[in-house]
């Protein structure tokens, strides 16, 4: 049984150490039973000169910490480079009562969580004192008096002092965690007495005051022995290799949680086993392929692990890197199109199990102001419009609640790993996007995938753009009074005819299909829409409100607008059934039937309000009585079909005594009443217009006994069948 979800909120997945936190995090969440959501905003902005034009509507993945429910949030604040970033994000997370863990940062009164930095500096320079008896030494730190140089330089110093070695203060440098200082502080250590040793406190300054020193002359590690600090694959990369620290991110993933944990339920977790190790390289004169571990020596190092992890899904992924996603997906002429084809293309992305797409309700932005979008956060409903196992064909789109995140998180399942990405197009947020993986190192935000989010946001953006182009059309056409594709009147024209009309009091009927998905098969419109003109009288007149949706201008002649407007039903039933036939068991589609009476007395004003009301049930549709409607028109059309009233309730999928109550209140008569004035109607019809006999006739209208069939007409009608024919034959 899942316990609940926690978000993980992270720059970038892209870096060994990325992964291999990932990794921590996910095996603890996973043993106590908790979804990892991943929140990514994909993109090293360290990397991309031009990450102002799209790192903020990446970084609204961020605002679903605000929209949907967690019951735990890990925010590795460290991966954020910008600090205007990490604040934004701190904010978020503080609009929440959600339980936080911070890793790489202090803020405020949230738990932060560090890796056991003063231990692994002192294992790091007790390498370099026992195993390469150095005894004089340098330290490069990062910033001065920042919390994590602190901490490896106290690591540093408890070495030394365990081992009575002095260090001179002269010999601190501090740099900033990144390359150029490095390579300034390498000419200035260059022309001094060299230590034995120089212990750097991240492993990007250590590549870059290797290369500085290298350019000075100095040979490492015979003239100079370097160690760093992290696991970052470039140790492994660099000539010669660096000696650091793997393996410190995973024990800190499993920490994070521990802490989360404790935190969410009041409950602690005995301390995890460190997992960290010594990787030895040759900057420090150890053979490259030695590696020094706190558990197992034989077991793969973190670095070299998840730089083959990266090195495989490059692989993996390079044979598609040719393959034009955007065009493909350009060619989608429809929304229907579209997702079948990014189902198709999404195959190309290595790892993933599970694909769901889920678009904001308002992500075709506003019609009649284009300008008008969502620019920022997400809908309260979000519509899931893919939900896609890989090889197996997509499901239903399905509206759900932004709290829940995602439909199947809903259903009973065992602890997932989800990552979650933003989709945009340009600076509208569409939605977001959520692959599904089996474990973190099948996690793959490279450039392919990149191409694939911006192919697949465009895609959308273009089927945006082709239904304004229909929405222009339609606005364009309802200037004229003419529909063009069914060629009745149109809104305008529908008006415009009413004021035409000298009658003093008409019926309007409105009949409309109810089609939400537009799933329905597009020959019902045409069979409807021709039935309804095959049927028309010249005192009628048809127009099309909007589409799929009929206004029927009628005579009144002092029936009621419902009973006109049921025979008008029948009259073009009547007429469909010769073009498609239909039995008792044809699906007819859903539709709304509604009439009024109107005079001369603000006509106009009424009809305009009728039409929107029609609109307005059309959406909001009640398919029962539709349902009713369709069973009274197949008892009228065929009363030979002998339907009992069990038969009415199973058709409708209700019960009998339900069925009979709803019937009459809808209809104004008993459905077996109904059943019985169609058959004497149509009984009357065949008495009238042809010469079959008084047992044939019978039959055709659905009696088994022709007795009682005749004993039947002479109570409803006071005459007897032959008698009704004598009088009302031609």
């Amino acid at each position: 049984m899942i316990n609940g979800r926690i978000a993980v909120i992270i720059s970038e997945i892209f870096d060994p150490l990325d992964y291999e936190l990932l990794n921590g995090i996910y095996s603890q969440a996973e043993k106590l039973n908790y979804d990892t959501i991943i929140l990514t905003g994909i993109r090293d902005i360290r990397l991309a000169p031009y990450h102002k034009m799209f790192s903020e509507k990446l970084d609204n993945i961020y605002t679903l910490v605000n929209h949907a429910h967690f019951d735990g949030i890990i925010f590795v604040a460290e991966s954020f480079y910008e600090s205007h970033t990490e604040s934004y994000i701190f904010s978020l997370i503080e609009k929440t009562d959600t339980p936080c863990v911070v890793i790489g940062r202090n803020y405020r009164n949230m738990k932060s969580i560090f890796p056991n930095q003063r231990l692994i500096m002192h294992r790091i320079t007790e390498h370099l004192i026992n195993e390469h008896n150095c005894r004089s030494f340098a330290f490069l730190s990062g910033l001065k008096g920042e919390y994590n140089s602190e901490e490896r330089f106290a690591g540093f110093k408890d070495a030394l002092d365990c081992a009575n070695i002095e260090f001179d203060e002269n010999n601190i440098f501090y740099g900033d965690f990144w390359k150029d200082k490095p390579l300034k502080i390498a000419r200035e250590i260059a022309g001094k007495n060299l230590p034995d040793a120089i212990v750097c406190a991240s492993d990007l300054m250590a590549v870059s005051l290797c290369e500085g020193l290298v350019a000075c002359g100095v040979k490492i590690p015979e003239d100079v022995k370097i160690t760093g600090y992290d696991g970052e694959w470039c140790t492994v990369l660099n000539t010669p290799t660096i000696t650091t620290a793997s393996g410190c991110k995973f024990d800190e993933g499993i920490l994070a949680v521990n802490e989360l944990y404790q935190i969410m339920t009041g409950k602690s977790i005995a301390g995890a086993p460190e997992t960290y190790r010594i990787f030895a390289g040759s900057s420090c004169g150890c053979k490259p392929d030695i590696m020094y571990c706190a558990n197992s020596p034989s077991e793969r190092n973190w670095i070299e692990r998840e730089l083959l992890n990266i090195i495989s899904h490059h692989m993996e992924s390079g044979r598609y890197l040719t393959d034009d996603v955007a065009e493909k997906i350009s060619r989608a002429d429809s929304f229907d199109k579209l997702i079948e084809i990014i189902g198709d293309v999404s195959l190309f992305l290595y790892g993933w199990y599970g694909l769901d797409i889920c678009l904001c309700t308002d992500w075709k932005f506003n019609f009649e102001n284009p300008n008008n979008y969502r620019y920022d956060g997400f809908s309260e409903k979000m519509e899931l419009v893919m939900d896609k196992r890989r090889y197996v064909p997509n499901g239903k789109p399905e509206i759900f609640s932004i709290k829940n995140l995602l439909p199947t998180l809903e259903h009973e399942h065992c602890p997932l790993l989800i990552t979650m990405s933003a989709l945009n197009s340009g600076n509208q947020v569409l939605g977001y996007v959520a692959f599904l993986y089996h474990e973190p190192d099948l996690i793959n935000y490279d450039a392919q995938f990149m191409n694939w989010n911006s192919a697949v946001a465009n895609g959308f953006n273009l089927i945006q753009h082709k239904l304004y182009d229909e929405y222009k059309l339609r606005q364009n056409i309802m200037n004229s009074v003419i529909d063009p594709i069914t060629g009745y009147y149109n809104q305008r024209g529908f008006l415009e005819r009413l004021s035409e009309r000298k009658e003093n009091q008409l019926i309007i009927w409105c009949f409309g299909i109810h089609d939400e998905y537009n799933s329905i098969e597009n020959n019902y419109f045409q069979i409807i829409s021709t039935s309804l003109r095959l049927s028309s009288d010249p005192l009628e007149d048809i127009c099309v409100i909007e589409k799929n949706l009929f206004a029927v201008i009628l005579p009144a002649n002092g029936d009621s607008p419902d009973d006109i407007s049921f025979r008008r039903i029948l009259k073009f039933m009547h007429e469909a059934e010769k073009i498609q036939g239909f039995d008792r068991y044809s699906k007819y589609p859903d539709v709304i039937s509604k009439s009024i009476l109107i005079d001369n007395n603000d006509r106009l004003k009424k009809a305009s309000e009728f039409a929107e009301s029609s609109k307005i049930c059309l959406s909001s549709f009640d398919k029962l009585k539709s349902d009713l409607l369709w069973l009274r028109v197949y008892i009228r059309l065929h009363p030979e079909s002998n339907l009992t009233i069990d038969d009415m309730a199973k058709r409708l999928n209700i019960s009998r005594t339900y069925l009979q109550r709803i019937y009459k209140n809808q209809f104004r008569i008993s459905a077996k009443e109904d059943v019985i004035s169609a058959r004497l109607e149509k009984a009357k019809y065949l008495l009238t217009f042809t010469v079959s006999s008084i047992t044939e006739i019978s039959n055709q209208c659905g009696y088994t006994d022709t007795n009682h069939f005749m004993r039947q007409f002479r109570e409803r009608t006071g005459l007897t069948a032959l008698e009704y024919r004598k009088k009302n034959s031609y």
